[in-house]
């Protein structure tokens, strides 16, 4: 008989590998399996051409600082690199809007465009800022227990209730409203300039089924700037974000984790209601403990037998919604494309945003809530290569394109014949802002949110393994009574992005759900 596993975890992502840490280090011997050749799932670097690398999916990194701590990364290699500016979002008359860390030099470079606006935006930060730290008290700690509450629970919440009271009246009316409220209405309040609008509300729902008009979008905003004061700063890496999952592999196996690559779990095994391992390589690993790194819909209605899951369970893991709107397009370029004047390059070092206006995004947004491919999608651009000059050869650059909207299920038509499409209107968009960039093009990589699914495990096509939506938040991620990283089978657990807090690449999901594992078994053995 095979011998007995402490834990099985299923995938190798971000998470994954921060929970093998996790329980690694508090004394047990994890067993990480995942399916491709690497680490990483979407936080990979590939060879896009022949002296080109760049990231596959995500191009921005934002574990949060005491993950990066704990797992001593930068002893494993990680070297985090900083842009010169945050945001740049181009005209398309050769000036740009630029965005940058210091707010008092953003409120300068506003002034030109509305005087207004410069006024405004320091006080719009310090407001977002306080707010989006109550909220991130919130991601920090494991939903509360919604039948019984325990005292940690308890205290947990008053902690928050202090915080949110330590608001004061106009923030905390702020957060009341901001959270269930449009991020179109909530720029608005604060700015005037159409582009200023659009490239602070496009966090709010970039890979989400929402446009900047959608009710909850200004959740998904706030949720965003809440990882990011958390996060380690500044959000890219040396080498791509594959260089972060490898180290974080390093650091895992460094504590007594081990990690094997190329190893597809096909089942989950199940007896007498209990988990008893996993089915994968063609035989089978036993262990009381497996925790499921990958989405929540492929991990209850893939690899779970549906006869090991009640009717009820089933009819609701069926309904969480994970239908991705998010397609990525990656291009090796002979040269710098000319978004910016010549003297101008070190604005495109962080995050470009194409997209001129709310409308604009709207629009792109309503050709994927009926199922149809936009014509102008919107992009959120960077161009790593500026920055690390190991991604490319001298002279030449990589260039990492989020293109918005690209709905997973087609009304009419399949994926396979929409990738030269999908390619075509956004290099259209592309050429619009930076006329010429065609003839730098040497080599183009489309993912589709099919691909999503079917080369990276990410069902629906979701790269936030499910819709960051107020129902499918907090407590009730991925289910409403699911949402403490149990799941409905004992000694099955999740923490991929589709638990709480989820997305964003924090690592704090694969933290939170392995205390969780080792409370369990440590309550178990006594």
């Amino acid at each position: 008989m095979a011998p007995m596993i402490d834990v099985i975890i299923i995938g190798a992502g971000h998470n994954g590998l921060a929970a093998a840490f996790y329980l690694a280090r508090a004394g047990l011997k994890p067993l990480v399996l995942e399916a491709r050749a690497e680490v990483g799932g979407g936080a990979s670097t590939g060879e896009l051409h022949q002296g080109f690398r760049g990231p596959t999916l995500a191009h921005h990194c934002a574990l949060w600082a005491d993950v990066v701590r704990d797992m001593d990364l930068r002893r494993h290699g990680v070297e985090l690199l900083e842009a010169p500016v945050e945001v740049c979002a181009p005209d398309g008359t050769g000036g740009a809007l630029v965005i940058h860390a210091d707010t008092r030099r953003t409120a300068e470079a506003l002034r030109p465009i509305s005087a207004r606006d410069a006024r405004a935006y320091p006080a719009y930060r310090a407001s977002m800022e306080r707010i989006a730290g109550v909220v991130g008290s919130l991601l920090s700690s494991v939903p509360p227990d919604i039948d019984e509450p325990s005292a940690r629970d308890l205290w947990a919440l008053i902690g928050t209730g202090k915080r949110f009271r330590g608001l004061g009246r106009r923030d905390g009316y702020r957060l009341l409203r901001w959270a269930p409220m449009p991020v179109a209405d909530l720029t608005r309040e604060w700015f005037e300039s159409e582009l200023l609008c659009a490239a602070t509300a496009a966090p709010g729902v970039s890979g989400t089924m929402f446009g900047p008009r959608s009710a909850g979008s200004g959740l998904v905003l706030l949720l965003r700037e809440a990882h990011r004061l958390r996060a380690e700063q500044p959000s890219r890496v040396r080498g791509g974000p594959g260089a972060l999952t490898q180290a974080m592999a390093a650091a895992a196996r460094a504590v007594g984790a081990e990690i094997r690559t190329g190893v597809r779990v096909d089942r989950i095994l199940v007896t007498d209601d209990r988990v008893a391992g996993v089915v994968a390589g063609g035989g089978e690993m036993r262990a009381g403990t497996v925790v499921s790194a990958v989405d929540p819909k492929t991990t209850f209605l893939r690899l779970v037998d549906p006869i090991d899951l009640s009717p009820d369970f089933l009819a609701k893991a069926r309904n969480y919604r994970a239908a991705g709107t998010l397609a990525k397009v990656n291009l090796a370029l002979a040269g710098l494309p000319p978004l910016v004047p010549r003297d101008g390059p070190q604005l495109l070092a962080g995050r470009i945003h194409l997209g001129p206006d709310i409308d604009y995004l709207e629009r792109a947004f309503d050709h994927a809530k009926y199922g149809e491919l936009s014509e102008d999608p919107w992009l959120e651009v960077t161009i790593p290569s500026l920055l690390d000059d190991t991604l490319a050869p001298r002279g030449a650059h990589v260039m990492s394109i989020y293109a918005h909207c690209a709905p997973y299920r087609l009304r009419r038509g399949e994926w396979a014949a929409s990738r030269d499409t999908l390619l075509a209107s956004v290099l259209a968009v592309l050429e619009r802002f930076a006329p010429g960039v065609k003839g730098l093009i040497l080599a183009a990589q489309v993912i589709t949110p099919i691909d999503l699914e079917a080369e990276y495990g990410f069902a629906g096509g979701h790269p936030f393994h499910g819709e960051l939506a107020l129902d499918q938040l907090f407590a009730m991620r991925p289910l409403l009574g699911y949402g403490r990283y149990a799941g409905p089978i004992r000694g099955l657990y999740l923490c991929s992005a589709g638990t709480h807090p989820g997305g964003f690449m924090s690592g704090i999901s694969g933290k939170l759900a392995a205390r969780e594992v080792l409370r369990a078994i440590r309550s178990r053995a006594r």
